[in-house]
């Protein structure tokens, strides 16, 4: 990895600490615990254009560095981390609905419960 590379992972980690709204653990389609503890930024009312409708929907986003959820499962979902949960998603199982964005150092996944 260059240089730069690796500064660039160390300040997308650094910014993900100071604006995260907790952490959440990753879940396989089947509901086991893939990655737990991840840093994540929780965004509520994004717009996103309905396919079907055209419409604009209001809709959930979680955004958590690349690197460390690694490969993932695309029918998979988030939940609230216990040691430090996302008051947005108590009791709730955000399942991924599609990538918002990807810039190959933080994922962004549109979520619904």
């Amino acid at each position: 990895m260059s240089d730069f590379s690796a500064a660039m992972d160390d300040m997308d980690a650094t910014l993900l600490d100071s604006l995260k709204d907790g952490r959440v653990d990753f879940l396989t389609a089947s509901g086991s615990v893939a990655v737990e503890g991840l840093d994540a930024i929780v965004e509520q009312d994004v717009e996103r254009i309905n396919d079907v409708s055209g419409a604009v929907d209001r809709v959930v986003t979680i955004c958590v560095l690349k690197g460390a959820l690694g490969s993932y499962d695309r029918k998979g979902a988030f939940r609230s981390n216990a040691g430090e949960p996302v008051k947005l998603m108590a009791g709730k199982t955000m399942h991924l609905d599609g990538i918002e964005s990807d810039d190959g150092s933080l994922i962004t996944f549109y979520v619904r419960p």
